[in-house]
């Protein structure tokens, strides 16, 4: 049963992660960008940061159904990963027991299409997908139709109504951030926790999860995760990727990961202090990022353009 009185605060980047950050009497160093050029800092709590209200709603459906996907998805798979990253903080990785490892692992593919740009492509993605024209799957769809149907596919998701694309896209994000078989792919790469002392300390933003160029499940793939200041989260394929990436001087490490995280943020991040300010000024949202939702998206944009549907 749904609450009565649901959360309205939906966090993509969860507080259990947050926190870790949160040295200053409780609260990180936020940065944002409200416009270009004017970076604007402020220490706030964990629960004040890494959040959009309604994130994750699900319109047309009944008020008390509405934040279902928060409420018996996201905050569940939080509050499991919550305990894998006190294992992975305490250097438990190699005998991670397979309930938290698992959860781990659905935690990371959330963060594939839970961050709001990721989730605004995914809806835009599925948007095109109902509605640019299929002629094969028309083709069979006028074999199978029976006297009284729609005329055409595209004439169902019309009848669904305005509301039926994003409870379609909320539906199928809740099974891609626990797919069985990504999941799976996982669990079974080599996991890692590099920790550094000295020097500067890793950021966090909402483009935290970074992978590598070749894909994270391709012979040579990777991801990698700020878990602490001073600890990194790493996925990868083979052992000698992650004995490569163990190899890095402390220095390039750190400046590698928050190159990423910075540059390719474009709502906030995160520190212990201000002793970044100005690399982070220089750096942030300087990136695409480019994750696979967007490059679905761009895909069925080029086949919208194509079929010169009109959507």
């Amino acid at each position: 049963m749904n609450s009565s009185n649901p959360p309205v605060k939906h966090h993509y980047i969860p507080k259990f992660l947050l926190a870790q950050w949160a040295l200053n009497e409780g609260k990180l160093w936020r940065y944002l960008q409200p416009i270009p050029g004017k970076m604007v800092t402020k220490p706030v709590a964990p629960a004040e940061i890494g959040y959009e209200e309604h994130l994750y709603a699900t319109p047309g459906l009944p008020p008390e159904q509405t934040q279902q996907i928060e409420q018996l998805f996201m905050s569940p798979l939080d509050s499991l990963a919550a305990d894998a990253h006190q294992l992975l903080l305490a250097g438990k990785v190699q005998n991670m027991p397979q309930r938290e490892r698992s959860a781990w692992s659905r935690f990371i593919m959330s963060q594939w299409f839970r961050t709001p740009d990721s989730l605004r492509y995914f809806k835009e993605a599925m948007r095109l997908a109902l509605t640019v024209r299929d002629d094969a799957l028309n083709a069979r769809y006028a074999e199978l139709k029976q006297e009284g149907y729609p005329e055409s596919l595209e004439a169902i998701v019309e009848m669904m109504g305005p509301e039926f694309v994003e409870q379609t896209a909320m539906g199928l994000l809740r099974k891609m951030s626990d797919d069985p078989k990504n999941g799976l792919r996982l669990n079974n790469m080599v996991w890692a926790v590099i920790e550094t002392s000295g020097g500067r300390e890793f950021l966090i933003s909402d483009a935290a999860l970074h992978q590598g160029n070749s894909g994270i499940f391709s012979a040579q793939g990777y991801a990698t995760l700020p878990i602490a200041p001073r600890k990194l989260f790493v996925a990868a394929s083979s052992p000698t990727t992650v004995q490569q990436i163990r190899a890095l001087a402390r220095n390039d490490l750190v400046s590698r990961n928050n190159r990423a995280v910075v540059r390719r943020a474009s709502i906030f991040v995160g520190a212990t202090d201000l002793s970044q300010t100005p690399w982070i000024e220089k750096n942030f949202g300087q990136e695409e990022n480019d994750t696979l939702i967007k490059g679905l998206v761009e895909k069925y944009r080029t086949t919208f353009a194509e079929t010169g549907a009109s959507a």
